[in-house]
């Protein structure tokens, strides 16, 4: 019988499926794919061929149970266990599809595939809102009042259903009217915290969607939550943080949001306040201080009510041009210079670039006029660059 493209994807998304059940991290994958080159190879590839691979791969410090699971996923019937998700409405999507999210998959670090349920992201403008678990009254309530105020304008909110500023960025976008996409540790059928299954719910029946890296039925692991920032930050326009400590995992979502690119935006706090140290310490690095959604919707370029719009159309295609030109590894050192001039030391520090590749970015934005050097090491963001930045 002759296959339709509906079987095709089918098997394409099956065998996908089955290597995500592996559990494993965005490295071990991709040691997993350069050495069996596809992700079909690594499925049908017999014991003997993975503890070959195992005994080369001792850098990716790959765990007994995680041995232990990759082989018990290897055993099943890839294709029957992928119509077991979609017999309970769960949707799947891999880089090759043409629904896969355009802003992620611009990203380096993208996931090869993920599941939702609900609807994927569009193309509108999102923004996503974070900030402390254990968060102060006034955290979550600034929280719940930008996001219902960028969802009255439109713009779609993401976050991660976690405690605190989490959820009350998702209920706040929900009171709006808008749609808002949860980003979750687990898998896309697995509400946690279990108490926020009103939200949950809520989400998906608003128009939004609940998006996971990890197979159904998987269960949050700490590991899975840095991991899972990538994504939030990878789907936005550009990152708020309401309130946060300096050392958190809420910085984490922030330095995937620079590496990308994205506008960071922060709620400044009193100074005396540990929950307002990592906001008060985006600002002063060049965050943009956030007083109420106006201060994000004027660089997203939504009208906003009785509010004259200071960009015009050429001002839009010299920002557009800024960011498209770039190759990745040029993105990556703009994404470090976003908040402040570097020394060169630092931004290979921070971006993890060759020296070569280093000097040949450099060099490139350069020429761009995307930044200028500073004596004989230093490096910023040009005064032209800034401009367009601030006129977005």
């Amino acid at each position: 019988m002759e296959k339709t493209l509906d079987d095709i994807i089918r098997k394409h998304h099956s065998i996908w499926h089955g290597f995500a059940s592996f559990c494993i991290t965005p490295k071990q994958q991709e040691a997993v794919l350069t050495y069996f080159e596809t992700p079909e190879n690594a499925l049908a590839a017999k014991d003997g061929e993975w503890e070959d691979f195992f005994r080369l791969a001792v850098q990716f410090d790959f765990k007994e149970t995680e041995k232990e699971s990759i082989r018990q996923v290897r055993k099943r019937d890839h294709e029957k266990a992928y119509a077991e998700i979609e017999a309970q409405g769960i949707g799947f999507v891999t880089q090759e599809d043409r629904n896969y999210p355009e802003k992620l998959r611009k990203t380096f670090s993208a996931p090869r595939c993920f599941y939702y349920k609900g609807s994927l992201p569009g193309e509108c403008p999102l923004i996503a809102i974070i900030g402390a678990r254990k968060c102060s009254h006034y955290g979550s309530e600034i929280a719940w009042r930008i996001a219902r105020e960028l969802a009255g304008q439109g713009v779609g909110v993401i976050s991660g259903l976690a405690y605190g500023v989490d959820k009350a960025a998702h209920d706040g976008a929900l009171a709006g009217g808008g749609v808002t996409y949860g980003v979750l540790g687990c898998g896309p059928d697995v509400c946690y915290p279990k108490g926020h299954r009103d939200t949950y719910e809520r989400i998906v029946s608003a128009g939004g969607g609940i998006v996971s890296e990890y197979p159904p039925g998987t269960q949050p692991l700490s590991w899975f939550f840095p991991q899972r920032n990538r994504i939030i930050a990878g789907l936005s326009d550009g990152i708020l943080v309401t309130e946060a400590r300096k050392k958190s995992g809420t910085l984490i979502t922030v330095s995937f949001g620079l590496e990308y690119g994205k506008n960071i935006y922060a709620v400044p706090g009193r100074v005396d306040d540990v929950l307002s140290e990592g906001c008060n310490y985006l600002i002063k690095e060049g965050a943009k201080l956030t007083l109420s959604a106006a201060d994000i919707l004027e660089d997203l370029q939504v009208a906003i009510p009785g509010k004259k719009s200071k960009n015009n159309v050429q001002k839009c295609r010299n920002y557009e041009f800024l960011k498209n030109i770039l190759a990745t590894n040029e993105k990556m050192v703009y994404a470090s210079l976003r908040l402040k001039p570097k020394h060169i030391e630092e931004i290979q520090e921070e971006t993890g670039l060759l020296p070569g590749e280093l000097s040949a970015a450099l060099e490139l934005l350069s020429s761009y006029g995307c930044i200028k050097r500073y004596g004989q090491a230093y490096y910023a963001l040009s005064d032209e660059t800034n401009r367009l930045l601030m006129e977005r």
